[in-house]
C-alpha cells in the first residue's frame, strides 16, 4: 500500500508546484503589464496572511500588557481601599469623641445648672471609683479634706440626689449611695406630702418604708428629700415610685419601691453641697 500512495503523492506535490509557479508568473506578468485585477488577489492573500500572523505575535504582548495594567489597577484600589478604611476607622473616632464630649457637656451642663440654683457653694468631683458589690453601693470621688470636704456633706448630679459623703482622706472621698442598704433618708411624697423613710434595697433601688396603708400612693410619684434627718436638705429629689403593694394583711404600712433619679449605676461626676462644718446627723 505505502508503495502505491507513493506515486500519488509525488503527482500532488508536482501539481501544488506547478499551480504555484503558473500563479507566480501571471502575477509577475500582470505586474509588469500593468493589470491591476491580475494581481489583487495576491495582495489581499498577502496582507490576510500577513496581518493574521501579526495578529497572532501580538497577542501576547497585549495579554500581558492587559494583565500589567489590571494588576497595576488592583495594587491601586487595595492602596485606596486601605486608605478609606483608615479614613474610616479615624472618622469613627473622631465621631465616638464628639458624642462623649457631647455626652460630658449635657452632664456637665446640668451640673453647672444645679450649681447655680444651689443656696450653699457646690464643689464639682470626678467619680474614680465604685463598689460594685450587691450589698453595698459606694463612690471615691477625687476631693477630699484638702477641699474642705468631710462626711456628711451630699452629693448630687444632675438628676438628684446621689448620697452623702461617709469618710475623706486629704484627697479622697468616699459616699454612701442611696441605693446602699445602710443607707436611710428623711423622704416625703411630693404629691401629697406623706412622709417616710427612703431606705437602699440594693441592686441600684430602694424602697420608701412605713407610709401607711390608708396613704394614696401611685405609680410615678416624686419621692423628695424631708430634711428631717439632719443630713438632707429639705425638697432635694429622690426618684420616682415604681412600684407599690400593700403587703400582708397584717402589715401595718404599705410595700413602696423607689427608682432614684440618678443613675447610680453611671456616675461619672457628683457635685457636693459645701457645708461649714459637717452635719452632727452623718453616720458611715
Amino acid at each position: 500500500m505505502s508503495s502505491q500512495k507513493r506515486p500519488y503523492r509525488k503527482s500532488g506535490v508536482k501539481a501544488v508546484t506547478i499551480l504555484a509557479v503558473v500563479l507566480l508568473i501571471f502575477a509577475i506578468t500582470g505586474i509588469r503589464m500593468g493589470v491591476p485585477g491580475v494581481i489583487s488577489p495576491f495582495k489581499y492573500l498577502f496582507m490576510d496572511v500577513s496581518g493574521s500572523i501579526q495578529n497572532v505575535l501580538s497577542s501576547p504582548v497585549r495579554w500581558g500588557k492587559n494583565l500589567w495594567d489590571s494588576y497595576v489597577a488592583l495594587q491601586d484600589l487595595k492602596v485606596k481601599n486601605r486608605a478609606l478604611r483608615d479614613e474610616v476607622k479615624r472618622l469613627q473616632g473622631e465621631l465616638s469623641r464628639y458624642r462623649e464630649a457631647l455626652i460630658a457637656n449635657e452632664r456637665l451642663r446640668k451640673l453647672l445648672k444645679l450649681k447655680e440654683h444651689s443656696s450653699v457653694p457646690v464643689l464639682a468631683a470626678n467619680v474614680i471609683g465604685v463598689d460594685l458589690a450587691p450589698w453595698a453601693a459606694t463612690v471615691t470621688v477625687d476631693i477630699g479634706k484638702k477641699d474642705g470636704v468631710g462626711p456628711g456633706m451630699v452629693a448630687l448630679s444632675g438628676s438628684g440626689v446621689v448620697g452623702h459623703i461617709i469618710d475623706s482622706s486629704y484627697m479622697f472621698s468616699k459616699i454612701l449611695l442611696l441605693s446602699d442598704t445602710k443607707s436611710a433618708v428623711g423622704a416625703l411624697i411630693q404629691r401629697n406630702r406623706a412622709r417616710g423613710i427612703l431606705k437602699g434595697a440594693g441592686n441600684w433601688m430602694c424602697r420608701m418604708d412605713y407610709v401607711e396603708k390608708g396613704v394614696d400612693v401611685q405609680v410615678g410619684d416624686a419621692i423628695v428629700t424631708s430634711g428631717t434627718d439632719g443630713i438632707f436638705p429639705k425638697g432635694l429629689l429622690l426618684g420616682n415610685v415604681i412600684r407599690v403593694s400593700p403587703g400582708s394583711a397584717s402589715d401595718l404600712f404599705q410595700e413602696i419601691y423607689v427608682k432614684p433619679a440618678a443613675d447610680l449605676k453611671r456616675l461619672e461626676n457628683v457635685v457636693v453641697l459645701m457645708k461649714s462644718r459637717p452635719l452632727a446627723g452623718s453616720r458611715p
